[in-house]
């Protein structure tokens, strides 16, 4: 039984779309609770059919059903409610659809056979990524398009990949700070110094205490912004960038400056605003 915050606000609304029946019942059972409403179907047309009648908090889709799929499903869901919490079931993940999953902002993996334990954890996590989208007021577009200038803690440790990212996000009109340790990625986020992040995969994967309190930090702190750089484009690293949190993968080596604005502008915008330095 799961027990998140949002049952302090009212009841929780979950969409499981699965078209094995015994998987379905298996999350079912798993998540039932008070406060807590199920809604399952084996299909994406029909659940397609109930996210446009009904109102859910998070959306537990299979990702190779037939006909319409999981991840039609939860393009669908958000497109309708941009807030709503999405969970992808998937027995394995391809490069390309790990990548769409990203883009469409899916919030975590359930990879097949699960444990109860794990779904409950992501479930969990779902809803909270939830919630803080719910509350966080997000920049206002000015008379151009231009959003408010980001703080952007950038922790890259190729020189080259750094100046390129620097760079970029200079030219994007947004204020760049460049760190070379975790702890000090650590720092700027503790102390609000940063709404943006962007960091090495490679940094997040040590096993180290700093690295794993860095996890933990972008875990429980999604409204932060979060783009992963990654060396190699493979579905590892791509399900790994989600699972911490990004919306974002830039993969090195960089083209240019110009390059990183154009695949960052969609993600963090474009500010004309001369805010001073702080």
């Amino acid at each position: 039984m799961i027990n998140p915050t949002h049952a302090d606000y009212g009841p929780i609304r979950i969409l499981v779309v699965d078209d094995e029946q015994v998987v379905r019942e298996v999350i079912c059972n798993a998540l039932e609770g008070p406060n807590i409403f199920l809604v399952e179907t084996s299909n994406g047309e029909e659940a397609i059919s109930l996210l446009l009648r009904e109102a859910f908090d998070l959306v537990i889709a299979d990702k190779n059903l037939p006909g319409i799929t999981g991840m039609d499903v939860i393009r669908r869901a958000r497109a309708i409610d941009p807030n709503m919490g999405a969970l992808l079931i998937t027995a394995y993940a391809s490069r390309d659809s790990a990548e769409e999953a990203m883009a469409i902002g899916v919030d975590n993996y359930i990879e097949k056979p699960f444990g109860i334990t794990d779904l409950e954890e992501k479930v969990k996590d779902a809803l909270a990524r939830r919630e803080v989208r719910q509350r966080i007021n997000e920049p206002k577009t000015g008379r151009s398009g231009s959003v408010k200038r980001r703080r952007v803690t950038i922790c890259e440790p190729n020189q080259e990949d750094l100046d390129l990212l620097i760079a970029g996000i200079k030219l994007l009109g947004h204020q760049p700070r460049s760190v070379r340790q975790v702890i000090e990625v650590i720092e700027t986020l503790r102390t609000k110094q940063a709404d943006t992040l962007i960091c090495n995969l490679e940094l997040l994967h040590l096993d180290n205490a700093r690295s794993c309190f860095l996890r933990s930090i972008i875990q429980v702190h999604p409204q932060i912004r979060f783009v992963a750089v990654s060396q190699q484009r493979n579905v590892d690293n791509i399900v790994q960038a989600i699972h911490h949190g990004a919306r974002k993968i830039l993969y090195t080596p960089l083209e240019s400056g110009m390059t990183v604005a154009r695949e960052l502008e969609g993600f963090l915008g474009r500010s004309i605003l001369t805010e001073p330095s702080e």
